[in-house]
């Protein structure tokens, strides 16, 4: 795949999660870091539960906006090397977009507004190519967006992956262990959850996903980090919203282009 076309498909790489540019990533093994992500669920003592997961709901039916860091790793794009995006959302769902180099300048940038530019993602690259080519509108499921990516933008962000988490908690087939407390980013806490089923999880939407950890803040009672595991203990996925803030205004302006 040409770069220019490599560029126009990689903003489409959501997660929030839920959901690269060149020269953004870096690589990973894609394979299981701890001999606990093999466990099986029946294997992990029970502890009970620190918060009802009512609230993380009520605490993001609150929030009105949010930005973050967001480290974004796929096994299906790139064998799982990870994207750093900075990401700005807005309720009821406008999203952007900028993803990042190694230099931490930004790359591409995506936008999405419900409701507005009949349902297109505005997208622009940096650089020489992104002067000539200037903002390009693409349907967000068309097979170009969708190549590289099971996750358009349409489905980024923290609502969807609590949409997710909450459904998996309804699921009969699911087995939800809360493990402990955990430091994370080493600036904040949270609560560690483990989750596995043998007829698959839908927290990402990801073929043979049969276990997943799920971080929630402790003190914003919201989930900021996930990783999706196959049997084998493989990495699938692995989405995490750094520097987090729900104080941040996010106006207008966010979404220009």
């Amino acid at each position: 795949m040409n770069k220019s076309r490599k560029y126009l498909i990689l903003f489409f790489l959501i997660t929030v999660s839920v959901f690269g540019a060149a020269g953004c990533r870096s690589s990973v093994s894609g394979e299981s870091e701890s001999p606990e992500k093999l466990i099986s669920a029946k294997d992990v003592s029970t502890t009970p539960m620190p918060f009802d997961w009512s609230e993380v709901s009520k605490r993001y039916d609150a929030v009105k906006n949010y930005t973050a860091i967001y480290d974004k790793e796929e096994q299906a794009i790139s064998k799982g090397e990870k994207q750093t995006i900075k990401l700005a959302f807005r309720k009821p769902f406008d999203i952007r977009l900028d993803w990042l180099g190694d230099n931490g300048k930004i790359d591409q940038t995506a936008i999405y507004q419900q409701g507005k530019n009949d349902g297109k993602v505005r997208v622009k690259q940096s650089g020489m190519l992104g002067s000539m080519a200037g903002v390009m509108n693409l349907d967000p499921n068309e097979k170009l967006a969708l190549e590289d990516s099971k996750h358009p933008i349409t489905q980024a962000g923290l609502g969807n992956l609590i949409e997710n988490i909450i459904n998996e908690t309804k699921n009969a087939e699911t087995t939800i262990n809360y493990l402990d407390e955990e430091s994370i980013d080493d600036k904040n806490t949270a609560y560690k959850i483990e989750m596995s089923s043998s007829g698959g999880l839908n927290l990402t939407g990801t073929d043979g996903a049969r276990k997943a950890f799920v971080w929630i803040d402790k003190d914003l009672m919201l989930p900021v980090k996930v990783e999706v595991y196959n049997q084998s203990g493989v990495l699938l996925e692995r989405h995490f919203y750094k520097d987090l803030s729900i104080k941040t205004d996010v106006t207008d302006k966010t979404f220009e282009l």
